[in-house]
C-alpha cells in the first residue's frame, strides 16, 4: 500500500495533470472562437462595403438623369462619381478578401472608363443603370454567401462553448472525485487517528491504530498503540492499589470505637462505621442524606461550619453537643468535623467523628457542684480571714514593723484574688446549674459603654491608658441582664488593662448590625499566641500567674445565656479585640449619629 506522503503526492499530480489539461483546452478554444470571429467580421465587412457601393452607384445614376434634364450641376456629378468610384475600390479589395471567387473589379474599370469618355448625360444613364444592375446581382452573390458563412461560424461558435463547458464540468467532477478519494485515503487516516486519541483521552483504553505504512502517521500510530498498553497496565497496577487504600481505610474508620460519618460537600453520607450505624440505626447505609437521621440537622451544620471556616471545628458550650436517645438511655456527643480536600485545595468532603461526653458532663456537673458548694463554705471563713488580716493592717491589734507590714500585704491580696476565685466559681455553677436569675430589660448600649468606661476610668487613669468609647446615643434597645452585662465588660476591660502598657488605648465600640447589637472590646496589647485562640473561652485559661483564669469562660457562658455569641481575634504584638453580640430589644428604624464618647 501507498504511504500517506505518496498518496498525498499522487493526488497533487492528479490535480496539476486535470488543471492543465483543461488549461490547454481552454487555451484551444478560446483561439478557435477568435478566429471565427474574425470571419464573421470579414463576412460583415464585405457586404457592408458592397452595399455602400451599390448605394452610391443608384445615387450616381440619379444625378445623371438630373444633368440631362439641367436639374443638377456638372460639378455635383463628378463629386458623386469620384466617390461611387472610391467604394468600389473598396468594396472590391473586401469582397476579394471574403471571397475570391467573386470579383468586382470589372464593374470598377467599366465605372471608371465610363467616366473618363466624357459621355453625355443621355448615353451616361443607361450606361450607369446597366452597371447598377450587375452590381446588385454581384451583391446577391456575396449576400448568399455572408449567410452561409454567418451560420456555420455560429454553429461553430456554439459547438466550441458546449464543449468547453461540458469540459469545465468534467473537469470540476474529477477535481471533486480526485479530493473526495484523497479525503478519504489522506484525510481518513489523520482523522480517525484523531477520533482515537481523543476516546484514549477520555480513558477508553481500548483502543487500537490500524496503520502499518512506515511513515509518520504510522510512527504516531505504533506510539499511540505502545501508550495506551502502558497506560492500561498503569491502569490495572494503580486501581489494584487503590482498592488496597480503599480496604486499609475502610479498615482504619471500621476500627475507631466512636461513630465516624464520612460526607461529600452536599452532606451526603459516603461512609458510617459500625459504631455510627448503631447510632443513627438499623437503616442507616452509604448514600443516605444526614437530614433524614435522627440529629442529622446538627451534623451538617457542624459539616457546614468547618467547610466555611476552612479548618477543623470542634465547637464549645452546649451548641457543640448533640443529645440522643439510645434505649432508655439519654447520651450527649460532641461533634469534631475536619474538611477533607485534594492537592488543588478542592473540596471533597468532610469526616465527623461523634464523641461520647456523657460521663464527662456528668463529671463535670459533678465539679461544679462541688466547686460551687466548696467556694460558699469557704467563702465565709475566707472574708473573716480578710477583716483580719484588715485589721491587723490598720493596726488596731497594735504597731507593725516594716516586715510585717509586707507580709500582711502580700497575704492580703492572696486572700483578694482567692475570694475572687470563689465569687467566679459560684457564678459558674449558678449559670450551670441554673440557679442564676437572667432577668431581661430594654438597655441602651451607650449607657452600658459609658457605665463599663466609668467604673474602670480610674484605674485606666492609674497606668496612663487611654480609655475611650464610641457609640450613638440614639442607638436601638438591646435584650439583657444589666447584671450579665456589667460581668462580662468587667472581664474584657479587666484583661485589656491588665495587659495593655502604659500609653496604650482601650476602645470599647458598639455598632448595629442585622442580629442585633454588636460590641466591641479593642487594645493594642501585647495580644495572645495563636495556639491559645482555640481554647481562651476554656476554664482556667490564662496567659500569667494573674487572674482565677475563669473570667473569659465565665463571659462566654454569660454570653450565650443572653442569646449572642462571643469571638476573639488577635495576633500577638498588635493587640487584642473581644466581640460578642446582644439581640435587639424592639425593631427600630434608622438612626443618625448625634453622640459620640
Amino acid at each position: 500500500m501507498l504511504t500517506l506522503y505518496q498518496r498525498l503526492l499522487l493526488g497533487c499530480c492528479l490535480l496539476i495533470s486535470l488543471v492543465t489539461g483543461v488549461s490547454m483546452l481552454v487555451r484551444t478554444s478560446f483561439v478557435q472562437l477568435a478566429a471565427l470571429d474574425v470571419s464573421h467580421q470579414k463576412a460583415d465587412e464585405a457586404l457592408a462595403a458592397l452595399a455602400a457601393a451599390r448605394a452610391s452607384m443608384a445615387a450616381e445614376d440619379l444625378t445623371a438623369a438630373r444633368l440631362s434634364t439641367g436639374t443638377v450641376q456638372s460639378p455635383q456629378f463628378e463629386a458623386q462619381a469620384a466617390q461611387t468610384q472610391k467604394l468600389l475600390t473598396t468594396a472590391a479589395a473586401l469582397v476579394k478578401g471574403f471571397d475570391p471567387t467573386i470579383s468586382i473589379d470589372d464593374l470598377k474599370a467599366r465605372h471608371e472608363t465610363l467616366l473618363k469618355h466624357n459621355e453625355s448625360p443621355e448615353r451616361l444613364a443607361p450606361e450607369l443603370e446597366k452597371i447598377g444592375t450587375d452590381l446588385s446581382s454581384r451583391f446577391e452573390a456575396v449576400k448568399l454567401h455572408h449567410d452561409s458563412v454567418v451560420a456555420d461560424v455560429e454553429h461553430r461558435q456554439a459547438t466550441l462553448r458546449a464543449r468547453l463547458i461540458s469540459a469545465c464540468g468534467a473537469s470540476i467532477a474529477a477535481a471533486i472525485l480526485i479530493a473526495a478519494i484523497m479525503t478519504y485515503f489522506v484525510v481518513g487516516p489523520i482523522r480517525r487517528t484523531a477520533r482515537a486519541a481523543k476516546r484514549i483521552g477520555q480513558g477508553d483504553l481500548q483502543q487500537r491504530l490500524e496503520w502499518r505504512q512506515k511513515d509518520d502517521l504510522g510512527t504516531i500510530a505504533t506510539e499511540l498503540n505502545r501508550m495506551v498498553i502502558r497506560l492500561r497496565d498503569l491502569r490495572e497496577t494503580e486501581s489494584g492499589r487503590l482498592q488496597m487504600e480503599h480496604q486499609l481505610s475502610d479498615a482504619v474508620v471500621q476500627s475507631i470505637f466512636e461513630p465516624v460519618i464520612v460526607t461529600d460537600a452536599k452532606g451526603h453520607v459516603l461512609k458510617l462505621n459500625q459504631a455510627a450505624m448503631e447510632l443513627l440505626g438499623e437503616r442507616s447505609s452509604d448514600r443516605m442524606v444526614l437530614t433524614n437521621t435522627p440529629g442529622g440537622d446538627k451534623i451538617l451544620d457542624a459539616i457546614q461550619t468547618a467547610v466555611s471556616m476552612q479548618r477543623a471545628s470542634a465547637g464549645e458550650g452546649e451548641a457543640a453537643l448533640l443529645p440522643m436517645r439510645i434505649g432508655n438511655a439519654q447520651r450527649s456527643y460532641r461533634l469534631r468535623t475536619t474538611p477533607m480536600r485534594d492537592a488543588d485545595g478542592k473540596l471533597l468532603g468532610a469526616v465527623t467523628v461523634l464523641e461520647d461526653v456523657t460521663e464527662l458532663q456528668e463529671v463535670d456537673r459533678f465539679k461544679t457542684r462541688f466547686l460551687s458548694v466548696a467556694s460558699q463554705k469557704l467563702r465565709d471563713p475566707l472574708r473573716r480571714l480578710r477583716l483580719s488580716i484588715y485589721t491587723l493592717i490598720k493596726g488596731h491589734a497594735g504597731e507593725l514593723s516594716q516586715l510585717q507590714k509586707e507580709v500582711l500585704d502580700g497575704a492580703e491580696q492572696e486572700a483578694e484574688q482567692l475570694d475572687d476565685l470563689m465569687a467566679d466559681l459560684i457564678e459558674v455553677g449558678e449559670l450551670e446549674t441554673g440557679r442564676r436569675q437572667i432577668k431581661f430589660e430594654r438597655l441602651r448600649p451607650s449607657d452600658i459603654l459609658r457605665d463599663a468606661v466609668t467604673r474602670h476610668e480610674e484605674q485606666a487613669h492609674a497606668k496612663k491608658i487611654d480609655l475611650q468609647f464610641k457609640a450613638y446615643a440614639d442607638m436601638a434597645y438591646v435584650k439583657a441582664d444589666r447584671r450579665a452585662i456589667r460581668s462580662i465588660l468587667d472581664n474584657l476591660l479587666e484583661n485589656a488593662l491588665r495587659y495593655t502598657p502604659e500609653n496604650g488605648i482601650i476602645v470599647l465600640e458598639a455598632t448595629e448590625i442585622k442580629e442585633g447589637v454588636q460590641i466591641f472590646v479593642r487594645d493594642n496589647g501585647r495580644g495572645i499566641e495563636a495556639e491559645r485562640l482555640p481554647g481562651i473561652f476554656g476554664r482556667f485559661s490564662t496567659g500569667s500567674d494573674q487572674g482565677t483564669g475563669l473570667g473569659l469562660a465565665l463571659v462566654r457562658r454569660l454570653v450565650e445565656s443572653l442569646g449572642g455569641q462571643i469571638s476573639v481575634e488577635s495576633k500577638l504584638g498588635n493587640g487584642t479585640t473581644f466581640s460578642f453580640t446582644l439581640p435587639f430589644a424592639t425593631v427600630t428604624q434608622t438612626r443618625h449619629p448625634v453622640e459620640a464618647g
